[in-house]
């Protein structure tokens, strides 16, 4: 039982952990997509690796909130089982 409890704990942390890597990642590609038409280089090689992303960096922040919202889940089931 301490093991799951344990288990639980750690999901949540990697969740949230994962959840602000992918609002970053999405932070990142919104920026750059703004900065494309200036002709900044840095956002031409972001935008270069990944279209999809630039033109939506959208996708990123919804799998960041699922991934935020299955952190609080999971810190919630955790905190149940106390």
């Amino acid at each position: 039982m301490i093991r799951l409890i344990l288990a639980i704990f750690k999901m949540a942390g990697i969740s949230f952990l994962i959840a602000l890597l992918l609002g970053g990642a999405a932070l990142l590609f919104w920026n750059a997509a703004g900065l494309l038409s200036v002709g900044t280089p840095w956002a031409s090689d972001v935008c270069s690796m990944s279209k999809t992303l630039c033109h939506h960096p959208e996708y990123l922040a919804y799998a960041g909130g699922v991934m935020l919202i299955v952190a609080v889940g999971a810190k919630l089931g955790s905190l149940a089982n106390n």
